[in-house]
């Protein structure tokens, strides 16, 4: 993951931080969550999806980056974005590729550079 700067990364409003989603994986099972963080890794159309890595400086090494996949637009590495979608526990894509968490065909929104 990239070196990007994850202060002052505000709670989205009615959501979760990423640890919480972490936290609480089993009672969100199956339900849309909404969190914002910053994208700190991209991989362009995996499997027909876009697939991201997002952090907001919450949780402890494993439960401080959430997988996201979308089939919207690729945000930038560094980009603030607001995600919401289902939490999908336990996912095994086969090759390695498994995922405690994975929040699968999200939503992604870019927010505008506050600075």
């Amino acid at each position: 993951a990239a070196d990007v700067d994850l202060t002052g990364i505000a709670k989205a409003e009615g959501g979760k931080t990423v640890a919480e989603v972490f936290a609480e994986k089993d009672a969100l099972a199956g339900q849309p969550v909404t969190f914002r963080g910053k994208v700190v890794k991209t991989n362009p159309n995996i499997m027909g999806k876009n697939w991201l890595h997002v952090r907001d400086g919450s949780g402890a090494d494993g439960t401080n980056d959430l997988t996201v996949t979308t089939a919207g637009a690729m945000p930038n590495v560094g980009d603030t974005v607001v995600v919401t979608g289902p939490v999908v526990l336990n996912k095994d894509f086969g090759m390695g590729y498994q995922y405690d968490v994975l929040i699968e065909d999200a939503q992604v929104t870019v927010e505008p550079d506050a600075t």
